[in-house]
């Protein structure tokens, strides 16, 4: 075992709910010492950079109840038992935009809070795109805003987008845009 991994003694299920479980889990450390982990389990996610013909970013609009804010983002979602993440961010980007994307590729993945959670986001690349009729779920309120690459990186200094994924998805698109 190497000095920084940790050994599991026990686990339990705290909280099991739609999405979401928690559990607390006891752990050993190289050095002996014992310590508590409160971990949530997610399925994982998709993140859609849908990037238009004219270097706009598909972002949506939402009130996000957690941060008790309005927050501007990527289209994203959770993908439905035994989907594929590419299907997942296809369906998710129609659903909630109304765009469908002839091509998708996926781009990269990591780890959104890996202090207490395990989700991992899987960012997808969509381009060549057409409308389509948008299907929010109906606990869903979303805006489509159609926001320049250049517009969206200045948001992010400016602090007027505060969402993690929708950086990086931000910052990758910057570098799909510049090559």
């Amino acid at each position: 075992m190497s000095k920084l991994e940790e050994k599991t003694i026990s686990s339990e299920m705290i909280f099991e709910g739609r999405l979401l479980k928690l559990k607390k889990t006891q752990v050993k450390l190289a050095s002996g010492v014992k310590a508590t982990r409160e971990i949530v389990e997610h399925p994982g996610a998709v993140a859609i950079i849908a990037i238009t013909a004219d270097n706009e970013l598909v972002l949506v609009r939402q009130f996000r109840k957690a941060a008790e804010t309005i927050l501007l983002e990527v289209p994203a979602g959770v993908p439905e038992k035994g989907e594929t993440g590419e299907a997942a961010a296809r369906r998710e980007l129609e659903e909630e935009t109304g765009f469908h994307a002839k091509k998708i590729t996926k781009l990269w993945e990591g780890f959104a809070s890996p202090g207490y959670s395990n989700e991992l986001i899987q960012y997808y690349l969509a381009q060549e795109m057409s409308a389509v009729p948008r299907r929010p779920e109906e606990d869903e309120q979303i805006e489509v805003d159609l926001v320049d690459i250049e517009a969206c990186v200045d948001m992010v200094k400016n602090g007027k987008i505060r969402d993690n994924k929708t950086m990086i998805g931000i910052m990758l698109a910057e570098k799909v845009i510049s090559g």
